[in-house]
């Protein structure tokens, strides 16, 4: 059974996240990418990003790219570096114990030192708050408390190449 605590902050994170504009996305994410299919105006969805970045004073980058329209944050930013190490160490907590339960975990959502993990081969999903120290992290939910129904053995995913596999049960 799911902590109703955990279960609340994945909600408010989840509606957060649900609510960001494009511009947001790249604050947070560093990253947004749009099919052209799904702009209207290319041209002009560059040039918004571009000058909600000026206003900002933030170097950024945009293209257009085959089908697709992007930006990108330039890596100068010494905050965001300290935010990614941050996330990585929290990782290298929480995803080995989400593989000790036979978890295939891999992303969902992030947002600074929240996030949410789910499993690749079932319905298992997972908080994880870094704010405490990535060192020591929240972690709960099922993909953290409960093994995977999946009767077959587990495979490596890119989370668990990069922020290790832990035991496996």
């Amino acid at each position: 059974m799911q902590d109703p605590e955990i279960a609340k902050r994945m909600e408010i994170l989840a509606a957060r996240m649900g609510r960001r504009d494009d511009y947001g996305t790249l604050l947070n994410a560093g990253q947004v990418v749009r099919r052209l299919d799904d702009v209207d105006d290319p041209d002009a969805w560059r040039a918004e990003i571009r000058s909600s970045a000026r206003s900002d004073r933030i170097r950024i980058r945009t293209g257009k790219t085959g089908e697709i329209v992007w930006a990108l944050l330039s890596d100068d930013n010494p905050a965001r570096a300290e935010e990614s190490e941050r996330w990585q160490r929290t990782l290298r907590v929480a995803v080995p114990r989400a593989v000790e339960f036979r978890h295939e975990p891999v992303w969902g959502l992030r947002d600074g030192d929240e996030g949410i993990l789910r499993c690749e081969r079932c319905d298992a999903i997972g908080y994880v708050d870094g704010a405490d120290g990535p060192d020591r992290p929240l972690v709960g939910g099922p993909l953290f408390e409960e093994d995977c129904p999946d009767p077959a053995p587990p495979v490596e995913t890119v989370l668990t190449q990069f922020f290790g596999s832990g035991r496996r049960r």
